[in-house]
């Protein structure tokens, strides 16, 4: 049977051995091999022995664990997918936003370029006038392309990039995005955001995902609702050893449904829903290491939350180099 050591794994097999001639601790480690041209995942557990004599000896075992990776790297690869999917389904009901978004600098733009084409062509051509339009275009301009930055970052499909983050911060660049929808419905938004702002690490685009999602159910949810009581509450906590946003609302409520399998896939209380969006939540908030609950509000409506594992001395923590997961 041909065995050959997977290339990108021999630094780390030279490291290893190198820690074990030196006297290091028991060693415990996974590489890959090549085995009859099939990658092989497997476990390395060492015992070192310190004989009286002062000799030292390495007594090892392998384990071959590719199953588990195998099972692991589809269920990564099919969380993926479902993320991408909830992201891709969610653009539709957000297709009107997004052009409102999107129109409202473009006619600032064509107006501004009007005046100021007017005032170059006046006799004499107000300068003065003409610099402060363009001034306004570029603003305009800037306004539309930041529109197109934060949509191409909500809907990109890609990795996860694992960085600190101001959890605030993120809320409100996504409050902004459905600021159109939220008018639209007549629906009164109110931060209560927590202050100093908390800093946690994760993935800012699936964090703003999950948030998105809560905040697009609490929408949805106002659709009937007597105009006096169109109210959405978003909260950040800092408790003893977490942060917690909070998605509260004065809508439908979950009176006759099953809590429980809210967040299961496929499940759905939405006449044209697909029951992915809070599956996907979950799964994300359960890879940073969080929780993810809804429960319904005593006066009537709604409230959906996660917590995340919160340091507070994360607060003056500077961002570390971009990692990805």
């Amino acid at each position: 049977m041909a065995r050959e050591f997977y290339e990108e794994d021999l630094p780390l097999l030279a490291i290893k051995m190198a820690d074990v001639r030196q006297g290091g601790d028991n060693p415990d480690y996974e590489i890959r091999l090549f085995v009859d041209g099939q990658i092989k995942h497997v476990r390395v557990v060492g015992r070192i022995i310190r004989h009286l004599d002062g000799t030292m000896e390495c007594i090892g075992a392998v384990q071959d664990v590719s199953a588990q990776r195998i099972a692991e790297l589809g269920r990564d690869k099919l969380r993926s997918e479902l993320s991408q999917l909830a992201r891709v389904t969610s653009l539709s009901t957000m297709a009107a936003s997004i052009a409102h978004e999107v129109n409202q600098p473009l006619a600032g733009i064509i107006m501004n370029a009007s005046a100021s084409l007017r005032m170059l062509c006046a006799n004499p051509p107000n300068i003065t006038g003409a610099v402060e339009t363009a001034k306004r275009t570029i603003r305009d301009g800037n306004r539309a392309s930041d529109v197109i930055l934060r949509l191409r970052n909500l809907f990109k499909r890609g990795v996860a990039t694992v960085e600190w983050l101001d959890l605030n911060d993120a809320i409100r660049e996504l409050i902004g995005l459905a600021a159109s929808d939220l008018q639209r419905g007549r629906i009164l938004l109110i931060e209560e955001l927590s202050d100093p702002p908390p800093f946690v690490l994760g993935d800012r685009v699936q964090l703003q995902q999950v948030i998105m999602n809560l905040l697009r159910n609490s929408i949805d949810a106002m659709t009937d609702t007597a105009q006096t009581q169109k109210k959405i509450f978003v909260r950040t906590v800092v408790g003893l050893g977490e942060v917690r946003v909070v998605v509260e609302d004065h809508g439908v409520g979950l009176e006759g449904t099953d809590v429980e399998r809210l967040f299961d896939a496929f499940h759905t209380t939405k006449p044209h829903g697909m029951g992915i969006g809070l599956s996907v939540s979950r799964s994300i908030i359960e890879a940073h290491k969080g929780k993810i609950w809804a429960e319904p509000r005593p006066s009537g409506g709604a409230i959906f939350g996660f917590a995340l594992p919160f340091d507070k001395d994360s607060v003056d923590r500077p961002s570390p180099p971009e990692m990805k997961t």
